[in-house]
């Protein structure tokens, strides 16, 4: 094992288009770049990468399979992040925003896009299709840095000068922005979610900390709530709070949240009344927070952003109304416990009834399911339906949710397209139908196959016919 410098080796530019971080991703000639990884993956990985003829591997590990195309380096690290520099010469001149929690990094995210501007990109879960020609690899609510370097150096995309990433838990802990350090980060909250994977809510909370470390970002804002005071009491960097107290550093004085958000906040001795064109569960939080990570990381005054407030949208999949005669559609993607609750006990405020629509994922946390039952308890009526089941039985599923509900009021139509079809014939005057769980998404997983879906897309097509 050796030091290496890979100035030292003389790459062309064609050679640093064949970079990769993936065996998946390798063609003739790719260098490969692979690390982190068990020593059964390690073999398997650099054996699919010599079978499709790969020029070079980089890695720190040792590999049972011996060729010299194989360099083992001892400062794997320092050589990836000249990678990155090869890849994307001005990654570091950037400014990078991190947003991480359990509920509203996307609409947090999506709202601080377009604070910040034209010269600006979110990256994160509705970006499916983003990294399409990058990687064969699944699709990331967090992709790896490798990729995102590779994206932003494409001659479209150099004009970006901020980078906001959504950043996952399981991004956090499996470090996949190692190489970046965020100018400002964002905590929106903390609930039960992924323990499938964490195990357990302490676990959980551990890897949401990550970000808010000296080594991961420079500040960071934060909401006051226990798990947002939590992270401070944690983080040794300079923060931001977000409350409704004296020593708030953004004080919220009044607000209005529905059909549109409306707030009067004050900064330091400045008063300022911000009108948005959007409603939603916390979407006044989640754009107070954008705000205050643009603020915070001083890149401009909150004046000089009053022109883009007008023009704020929800994004896809985020609280999506869809009008029916007197009454209102939601297409949203909450699908956590607290999300639904949240959800649900923000509609009952506004509307006579409200009728809900969800089901769980299969293959993943089976525990929350119950709880995903309990929170519709402020609904009038309840569907459950198919999320994605996967490779999981359906009524198992449904079962496992409706020992949760009210029985009284809950009926169980696994066909998603029945169910909502059933629950908009439900509706009365001013009523609201909750279709929740899959947002954004264009599809469903049922076993094998990635059936074509989108609730928005289905719905709308759905009131045409009924029109």
């Amino acid at each position: 094992m050796k030091k290496l410098n890979l100035r030292d080796l003389n790459l062309s530019q064609n050679d640093i288009n064949k970079f990769v971080n993936s065996s998946t991703d390798v063609e003739r000639d790719s260098i490969l770049f692979i690390d982190n990884v068990n020593v059964e993956k390690l073999d398997r990985y650099v054996n699919d990468a010599l079978t499709k003829n790969a020029k070079k591997i980089f890695t720190s590990q040792k590999c049972n399979i011996s060729n010299e195309k194989i360099l083992r380096v001892s400062n794997y690290e320092e050589v990836l992040n000249q990678a990155y520099s090869f890849i994307c010469p001005d990654y570091d001149k950037k400014t990078y925003f991190g947003i991480t929690g359990t509920n509203g990094k996307t609409t947090t995210g999506h709202y601080l896009e377009q604070i910040l501007g034209n010269n600006s990109i979110f990256i994160g879960t509705n970006n499916e299709n983003l990294f399409s020609d990058i990687t064969k690899e699944q699709h990331l609510t967090s992709p790896k840095l490798f990729n995102i370097l590779k994206f932003l150096s494409k001659p479209k995309n150099k004009t970006y000068e901020n980078i906001i990433l959504e950043a996952s838990s399981h991004a956090l802990d499996q470090e996949r922005f190692k190489g970046i350090k965020f100018n400002t980060s964002g905590f929106t909250n903390l609930s039960r979610d992924h323990f499938d994977y964490h195990n357990n809510i302490n676990k959980y909370f551990e890897a949401k900390l990550k970000l808010f470390s000296k080594n991961l970002s420079d500040k960071f804002v934060y909401i006051d709530s226990e798990w947002g005071n939590k992270v401070k009491e944690n983080s040794v960097i300079p923060s931001f709070k977000i409350g409704n107290n004296n020593d708030s550093n953004l004080r919220i004085l009044e607000e209005k949240l529905f059909p549109n958000i409306n707030l009067k906040i004050q900064i330091n001795e400045d008063k300022h009344d911000i009108n948005l064109n959007v409603t939603g569960p916390n979407f006044n939080l989640n754009f107070l927070l954008a705000l205050s990570m643009a603020y915070f990381s001083e890149k401009s005054d909150i004046q000089n952003y009053e022109e883009n407030f007008k023009h704020i949208q929800n994004p896809k999949g985020r609280f999506e109304i869809i009008n029916f005669k007197s009454n209102k559609i939601v297409v949203d993607y909450a699908h956590t416990p607290d999300a639904i609750k949240t959800t649900v006990d923000f509609v009952t405020q506004y509307f006579s009834s409200v009728i809900v629509i969800f089901g769980a994922g299969g293959d993943r946390d089976i525990e929350k399911r119950l709880l995903m039952g309990n929170a519709t308890k402020n609904a009038d009526q309840i569907i459950i339906t198919n999320d994605n089941p996967r490779h999981e039985d359906p009524e198992k599923i449904a079962k496992d949710i409706l020992e949760g509900c009210d029985k009284e009021k809950t009926v169980v139509i696994l066909d998603r397209k029945e169910a909502i079809t059933y629950g908009i014939n439900q509706l009365k005057e001013n009523s609201v139908l909750l279709v929740l769980g899959k947002g954004h998404e264009m599809h469903q997983e049922i076993k094998n196959k990635k059936i074509n879906f989108n609730d928005f897309d289905y719905i709308s097509d759905l009131i045409g016919d009924i029109n």
